[in-house]
Formats: structure tokens, sequence, C-alpha cells
């Protein structure tokens, strides 16, 4: 396995350079003469050198930005093609005579185009392999961490998936039959049942001046004899009967109300109690009053010290961009949010963009109102680094960032400072670092 280390240098017009170095020796010509004729758009373009018997090969970045500022809570469909964007171009890599192990299985070498449709990778054109099977289980366990989607069952079939023996294509394709069933046809109710036809119809005759015949009923031959019973001997039912009640018939009889027997008057002269007295004044001894040692106890209890708030009360809970004091402050008069907390929740940067009517749920930590045209919808990223210091990225936005109205190179990132004035674009969203 070959030994490489990436270093990363800043260009003012090509922004972000990064700089692999290897033993000559281990150069993989075939590979590297297959890139030149046709480079496939899941790898990021290098420039190849050699220097005192070494390859050195430089990766420019361009409009590429981190695939860490795009993580978050997807949808189904859109979890699915981020899963088949993140490994079909091992499976498909063959094609250019390029391996597997190859590429570099970094998180943080994972980069995206503007659009947000291609993952690229690094690639190393070496003979040995840069990388073991390891990594590659490495990478897919924190994408899968760091990435989520709103359908728990299909996120649980990721994660167990993974755990197992991973296999990328017998992964994507499990993807993709969730996928497939999720999308089937709908269930569409069967046609109501045609009623058999009467086969009875016609067999009688219809009589004139008789009622039609009802189905599974005989009808009347002319020469039947007809006979109607009458059930009531020929007696009318009596009008004076007394009629049974019940759900949907007449009413029933009134039960006779209990008389209320009338209580005694109360008062102290057998009058009337008065509801709401409006003065009641009592004296030294009357029963409530408050003597003089209860008012000196109430007085010591009021100038206690109140106890301490308990520190896990939700009431008190700060988050963590509280605490530190990390807040973008508005210094415009646009109407715009007055001020923006920042926090890095799960160690991933806090990203900020303009909400996206298209998608329909948030993509960055922070969003602007849909109206808000100058911000893009993937603007600037904020992280901090190693040495604790903030700072942050433009994400190839359409309108720029500017610190101190100096307008950032693309992809490379700008220490903040305490003070910094920070505008998004040209729309007035100025702002003020304040940690």
């Amino acid at each position: 396995m070959i030994r490489y280390q990436i270093q990363t240098q800043y260009d003012v017009s090509a922004g972000a350079v990064l700089t692999v170095r290897f033993p000559e020796a281990d150069m993989d010509h075939k590979a590297l003469y297959t890139l030149q004729a046709d480079w496939p758009e899941f790898l990021v373009p290098f420039r190849y050198r050699s220097v005192d018997g070494y390859a050195e090969c430089s990766y420019e970045l361009a409009n590429r930005s981190k695939l860490q500022y795009r993580f978050g809570n997807r949808p189904p469909k859109e979890y699915v093609e981020f899963w088949t964007q993140v490994l079909q171009p091992l499976l498909d890599c063959d094609d250019w005579f390029l391996k597997p192990l190859s590429f570099v299985l970094d998180p943080d070498y994972l980069y995206i185009d503007k659009a947000g449709k291609t993952i690229s990778y690094l690639y190393i054109p070496a003979v040995p392999d840069c990388v073991g099977y390891e990594a590659l289980r490495e990478m897919v366990t924190v994408l899968s961490q760091k990435n989520s989607t709103t359908d728990q069952q299909l996120e649980n079939q990721v994660l167990r998936a993974i755990m197992q023996d991973f296999n990328p294509r017998v992964f994507l394709q499990m993807l993709r039959e969730s996928q497939s069933r999720e999308a089937g046809p709908r269930w569409t109710p069967p046609a109501p049942k045609k009623k058999p036809e009467d086969l009875s119809a016609g067999l009688y005759p219809e009589i004139p001046g008789k009622p039609p015949k009802r189905p599974g009923e005989r009808q009347p031959a002319p020469d039947d004899v007809v006979v109607h019973l009458d059930n009531t001997g020929g007696k009318r039912p009596d009008k004076k009967e007394e009629k049974q009640g019940g759900i949907f018939g007449f009413k029933k009889n009134k039960e006779p109300k209990p008389s209320k027997e009338k209580s005694p008057r109360k008062g102290l002269f057998g009058g009337k109690e008065a509801k709401h007295p409006s003065e009641i004044v009592l004296g030294a001894g009357a029963p409530g009053a408050v003597s003089p040692a209860m008012r000196r106890e109430r007085d010591l209890v009021s100038m206690q010290p109140v106890p301490p708030v308990d520190e896990d009360d939700e009431v008190t809970k700060l988050t963590p961009a509280e605490v530190a004091g990390r807040c973008l402050r508005l210094a415009s008069n646009a109407p715009l949010p007055q001020s923006i907390p920042v926090d890095f929740q799960g160690g991933l940067p806090f990203t900020i963009g303009r909400f996206d009517v298209s998608v329909g749920m948030r993509q960055s930590s922070f969003e602007f109102d849909k109206q808000t045209e100058a911000v893009s919808r993937h603007h600037a990223a904020i992280e901090q680094g190693m040495d604790g210091v903030c700072q942050i990225t433009d994400l190839s936005s359409s309108a720029g960032t500017f610190i101190n109205g100096k307008r950032l190179t693309p992809n490379v990132p700008h220490p903040l400072l305490r003070g910094d004035r920070i505008s998004f674009g040209t729309c007035g969203a100025d702002y003020i670092w304040e940690e």
C-alpha cells in the first residue's frame, strides 16, 4: 500500500489546490493516459509532473465545494440518489482502467459541484493500492451518521447493511429495490360487478291494474284467484288506546318532578347571605390578621437569598452558540433577521443559504427568506478550525461573500475576527461577527 500526504494550497485565481506526491516508479501510466483522453466527471481533474523522482499531482477544485457542507436530512428519493452518487463511481471506474482502492476514501476529501448533482473524488494514479477495504467501510459509516432521511425504515436498512458485510453493489441494489417498491403502481379499486340478468323476466305477462312483480316473486296468471287477508278482523284500532314510546315513537308520560324543599334562610337574622361583601375590616385579634411577630418573620424570609436554579432546568439551558457568544449581528437597515446564532451541531459546519421553494425543506443551518434573491441557496459556511479559530468559506455563490468589503475567493476559508463585517451578496445582508 502506497503512502501519500495531501497538502492544501490556495491560489487567488484557481482557488484551493490540493497536491499529492508519491514515488514516480509507482505511477500507473495506463490509467494516466486513459484519464488524459477521457476524464470522468466523478474525479477532480489533476495535473501531473515529475519532480526529483516523485510524481506530483495537483488537483484544482474550481467551483467544487466540500460535500460536508451539504450534509443533512433528505427525502427518500434524494437519499437514494446521494448514496448512488457516492458509490456508483467505485463500480464504474473499471471502464477507465481505474481501481476502487486508489480513490481517496475520506469524507473530508469528497466534493460536490455547484449544482449539487455530481460528487467528485480525488484519485491517485499509482499501481499499489492507496487505501484498504476498512477505509471504505469507515467512510460510509461516517456518511450514514452525518446524513439522514425522513423515511426511518429506509435509514434503518442502510445502517444494517453497513454493519454487516458491506458490498457497494449489493448495497445500491437494495436501495433501488426499496425505491421501486415505494414508487410502485397505486392500488385502484375493482370495478363494480354487474348484476346478473333476471332470467324470470318475460315468463309471466304483466296484468293491467296489478302491481309489478318484485324480484323473486311469481307474477300471477290471469286465471289465478287473489285473496286479500285482513289481520285486524275488520276492526280498526281504538284511537284512545295508550301509545307506547320508543326511540322513534311517541313521547313518554312525564314523571312527576320531586318537590323542592325550601331551605332555611341564612344570615345573622335569617335574611339572604351577601354573595360578595364589598369590604371586610379585621382587627388585630380577628381571625386572619397579621400580628407584629408574623410580620417580622415574613420580612426575614423575604430577605433570605434565592437558591440557585438547577442547571438541568429547560428554562436556563443555553445553546453552545449562546454560551460561546458566536453570532452574526445585523449591521444594516434591511428587513432581515437581527441576529443569527452560529451553532456547530454534531461537529458539522454552520451553513448559510436561501430557502429553496422547489425543494420545500431546509438545506442549510440558517436560511434567508426565499425573496432574498442576492443570497444563493448554498451561499457560505462557517466552521471551527483545529486551533479553535472560526473561519468562513464562500461556496461559489453567485453574488459572492465579502469580508470588510473584500470579496472572498470561492472555496477558500478565511479566518474570522471579532468585529468583522460579513456581507452575503449585495442585498444588504450585512452582519457583524461576534464571539
